[in-house]
């Protein structure tokens, strides 16, 4: 039966990667994936639906409702009063002062891919780093992208790769981050959000630096083949002229939730509550004051259902492996494995993270039902919390991932032309990076 289960779990993997890629509903295709691991290992289908996979969506919701709803407010705050795009323009400022100096005098400007690459990392990290969607971050962001693609003359489809690899890898893996995956091992763990600080922010910079040279490397490749930049027909040029609120008063707000988390030790929820109360205050004319706010939050209601109902029913199919005959089996050849037991925990997340295609599902899956077995093998709980949180970014962005393809759709570029680069900044680089963080917590473990 056991062999039969896990069998079972393999089929139910498949089904939810492929119905995911050919754009069925994680919504649908979860619960069915839940209930074909019942089938294969004997349980009852009625049972596992109403008594292991609602209760376990169930804690999903009463662990992260109220931080994706606050998340979610914050990012429209900031994207309909232009707060993000403020500091997103200083910044492209900033790192392009010279370049377009050269272009106000005459001259054809060329920029550095790699000056282009870190303009665009620093800009994703800064804006990520808040917890703020990196799905909505998307659409802020890619039109700065393509315009510093177009000056360094970097081929389109790399755009994918560089993008999501600046918003989706550092910021949200780090050390007091307010994202969905630190939140997360926060309220699962009773953990700090600061957990494991030094491995944490060396890892960070490990995948930015991996990141960041290897897509160098690759682009001058591709410049040298006469790979170049080819505008796109309906791609979204980067605003000019829009009223914005400076970028001073748009940093203060994620600065109050940051230091008042993580310094002052604030329940998440007060914290990012004072963001929203702060922006609607500081950037009240720019969102078109009390008549611009029910246009604002208008989407709100739907991205957090969806959120929340998404990754809550795809962390529960890992509540009906833990209760299945498989379970054991696969934990005791968890446990049997030779090496530090940290990398385990690499392993484990990351398998689960891939079968449900996204970060906060693979931890929802995973640290419920497996801390405990962690913690029996040695595993300090702050250690656990970060590098989990790591190695929820490995295989999280498979092709069938939803992020990847509305990134695709916006940088209106195949999949077979750009998932090579995405595969390197959000799969192979997170990857080794998980690892360094757990080699280091292994060799180190006082710095947990």
């Amino acid at each position: 039966m056991a062999v039969l289960g896990i069998i079972g779990i393999i089929i139910s993997i498949v089904v939810l990667i492929y119905g995911a890629y050919k754009g069925v509903s994680t919504i649908i295709l979860a619960p069915i994936s839940g209930l074909l691991i019942a089938l294969f290992n004997g349980m009852n289908l009625l049972e596992t639906f109403t008594g292991v996979m609602l209760p376990s969506v169930c804690n999903y919701v009463t662990a992260m409702l109220g931080p994706v709803l606050l998340g979610c407010i914050i990012a429209a705050i900031y994207n309909a009063s232009g707060a993000a795009l403020s500091i997103a323009n200083a910044l492209y400022d900033l790192f392009t002062m010279s370049a377009r100096k050269k272009a106000s005098a005459g001259e054809r400007v060329v920029m550095h891919p790699i000056l282009a690459i870190i303009t665009i990392y620093v800009i994703g990290t800064v804006l990520a780093y808040s917890g703020m969607n990196p799905v909505v971050l998307m659409f802020i962001l890619f039109p700065i992208a393509m315009d510093l693609f177009e000056k360094a003359d970097m081929p389109r489809a790399m755009g994918p790769g560089v993008v999501l690899g600046a918003l989706a890898t550092a910021a949200c893996s780090m050390p007091g981050t307010t994202s969905d995956q630190n939140v997360i091992a926060v309220q699962m763990l009773g953990t700090d959000p600061m957990a494991a600080a030094i491995p944490g922010f060396i890892g960070g910079v490990v995948v930015l630096a991996l990141n960041i040279i290897m897509m160098n490397i690759i682009s001058k490749k591709e410049i040298a083949k006469g790979h170049t930049f080819t505008p796109a027909p309906n791609a979204p040029k980067r605003p000019e002229g829009q009223n914005t609120p400076h970028w001073v008063l748009a940093v203060i707000p994620i600065a109050v939730t940051l230091i008042t988390f993580n310094a002052l030790k604030w329940d998440i929820l007060i914290a990012m509550a004072l963001n929203i109360v702060l922006s609607l205050i500081f950037f009240f004319p720019f969102y078109g004051g009390i008549k611009g706010l029910k246009e604002l939050t208008k989407p709100v209601g739907e991205q957090t259902t969806m959120l929340v109902l998404q990754v809550g029913l795809l962390g529960a199919i890992g509540g009906v492996v833990a209760a299945s005959p498989a379970f054991p089996v696969l934990t005791d050849a968890l446990l049997g494995m030779g090496g530090p037991a940290l990398f385990k925990v690499v392993l484990a997340i990351a398998l689960l993270t891939g079968a449900s295609g996204s970060g906060p599902a693979g931890l929802s899956a995973t640290l419920p039902y497996m801390s405990e077995m962690f913690t029996s093998m040695g595993v300090n709980l702050s250690a656990l919390h970060r590098v989990s949180v790591f190695a929820s970014q490995t295989l999280d962005t498979l092709p069938t991932n939803p992020g990847y393809i509305i990134a695709t759709g916006i940088a209106d570029v195949e999949i077979k032309d750009s998932y090579k680069y995405v595969f390197i900044t959000t799969v192979l680089n997170t990857t080794i990076t998980a690892l360094v963080v757990a080699l280091i917590l292994t060799i180190f473990p006082g710095l947990a």
